[in-house]
């Protein structure tokens, strides 16, 4: 059973220097005070377009109606803050392993600092628990509580229950009007393909995603021999197994699998991640944003 989380502190203080690192992951994730390209309504001119209904009036250039008898609306260049939405499973398949390479605890510290990242750098975090059912638990906001409410959130989320990728979750995604980053934080195990339509969904939102595929060592490599009784933690379905016999097997279709979800990623430009649960988090986490940083 997964435990309250502990809040690693010499991990969050590590990810401090990460921005060293991660400065072009995307354009306002890790850049500091940055200046966003997306267009809102701020301090600085940017261009027209025409009116739609329910653009606010305010924005209405009088001007050019007087001239053209046309409404068209200012835009300015957006200075608030990025959003960055923090997806992370909490089906009971993220229930598994020992101590530090548990799965979902691993998974609630790597989001505990992006978070982290995300609001050194005064961007605007937020997450979302998807599992047996999908909600927005914290909202995207760059509030001088977001650390606190993001963390008490993260120590107090647990895993059970079958994953369910479905209209709830698709409802959030589809409730994004703007462009962000949205980090995905799963070990992508569902009974259909309802995990690959998250990112479809994501895709056609036009969001900058980071997919971070979690598996436990015992996953990636079948340990022992001799026969074992597996249990599927969702179902309930208990097999009677011999490792010997299923080693090869199981090993090829992991990799498919993997290869899978991987070239999904790649055909929606996203980044794919994966990452062993045996591995020291932040040493991963840095290893991937220098190799990004080099691309």
């Amino acid at each position: 059973m997964s435990t309250p989380l502990p809040i690693d502190s010499r991990l969050l203080a590590s990810v401090e220097d990460l921005p060293l690192l991660a400065q072009t992951i995307v354009e306002g994730f890790l850049a500091g005070l940055h200046r966003s390209p997306f267009l809102g309504y701020s301090t600085e001119f940017a261009s027209y377009r025409q009116y739609v209904q329910g653009d606010n009036l305010r924005h209405l250039d009088w001007k050019v109606w007087a001239r053209s008898d046309a409404l068209y609306v200012k835009q300015f260049e957006d200075d608030t803050n990025y959003r960055g939405q923090i997806y992370l499973d909490t089906s009971a398949s993220m229930d598994f392993g020992t101590g530090p390479a548990h799965k979902f605890t691993f998974g609630r510290l790597l989001a505990a600092a992006l978070a982290h990242l995300m609001i050194l750098q005064r961007d605007a975090p937020g997450l979302v628990l998807f599992g047996p059912d999908s909600r927005q638990a914290i909202p995207c906001a760059a509030s001088r509580n977001q650390a606190l409410e993001l963390f008490t959130a993260l120590a107090q989320a647990q895993a059970g229950g079958k994953t369910i990728v479905g209209s709830d979750l698709f409802g959030i995604v589809q409730a994004m009007v703007r462009r962000g980053l949205s980090v995905v934080i799963s070990d992508f195990f569902t009974t259909d393909d309802s995990g690959f339509e998250l990112l479809r969904q994501l895709h056609a939102h036009r969001q900058e995603t980071i997919v971070f595929h979690l598996l436990s060592p015992e996953e990636l490599e079948l340990p022992e021999t001799g026969e074992w009784i597996l249990e599927d933690s969702e179902t309930g379905e208990e097999r009677v197994v011999h490792l010997d016999d299923v080693r090869e097997g199981y090993r090829q279709r992991l990799d498919a699998f993997c290869d899978r979800l991987k070239n999904t990623c790649e055909g929606y430009e996203f980044d794919y991640v994966r990452l062993s649960t045996g591995e020291p988090l932040d040493q991963a986490l840095m290893a991937y944003l220098e190799r990004r940083g080099h691309r």
